[in-house]
C-alpha cells in the first residue's frame, strides 16, 4: 500500500501504536525542506527538531477526506507528541534526515539530475545500494561529529 492510499486508513483518530515511530517514517513537504535549507544557507539559526516538525506533511499523514481533516488543535497535539517522542534524538540524526529530504527535493525539482544508470542502481542491486547508503550516512555523521566537537575560535 502506498502513502497516498494509507493516509486515510492511518488517521489521526487511530491508535498511536500505528503512528510513525522514527523521523524517517514521516512524510515531508519538499517545498518546506527547500525553504528551510535556503534560510539556513542565508545564516538562519534554527532548532533542528522544530525545523523538522515544521516540514512534516501532517495533513497527508494523519488526515484525509475519508478520515476527516485535522483541526489546528490536532496539529498542535501532533507536534507536541512528536516533539516529546523525538526530544532525545540527536540533532545530527535529525539534520541527516532533513538532508536526505533535501536531496529528494532537489531531484524532484530538477536541480539535481542523476543519470539513468545511477537511478536504476538501487533497483538492480538493492543490497549494494544499502551498503553505499550506510557508508555515506556514517561518513556524514562522522563529519558532523567532528565539526560539532571543533573547539577552534569562530571568526
Amino acid at each position: 500500500m502506498n502513502q497516498a492510499e494509507d493516509s486515510g486508513r492511518r488517521s489521526y483518530a487511530d491508535g498511536r501504536e500505528e503512528w510513525p515511530a522514527t523521523p524517517d517514517q514521516l512524510v515531508y513537504h519538499l517545498d518546506l525542506v527547500l525553504d528551510l535549507f535556503n534560510r539556513v544557507q542565508s545564516g538562519a539559526v534554527i532548532n533542528v527538531l522544530d525545523a523538522l516538525l515544521d516540514c512534516v506533511d501532517w495533513r497527508g499523514m494523519f488526515g484525509s477526506e475519508q478520515s476527516g481533516f485535522l483541526s489546528p488543535g490536532d496539529f498542535e497535539e501532533l507536534r507536541r507528541y512528536y516533539r516529546a517522542r523525538f526530544a532525545d534524538v540527536d540533532p545530527l540524526y535529525l539534520a541527516e534526515q532533513l538532508s536526505t529530504e533535501l536531496m529528494t527535493a532537489l531531484m524532484v525539482s530538477g536541480d539535481l539530475v542523476l543519470s539513468d544508470g545511477f537511478k536504476s542502481f538501487g533497483q538492480r542491486q538493492p543490497a549494494l545500494w544499502q551498503e553505499l547508503r550506510a557508508f555515506f550516512t556514517r561518513k556524514e555523521l562522522a563529519t558532523a561529529l567532528l565539526a560539532r566537537a571543533d573547539a577552534a575560535p569562530k571568526p
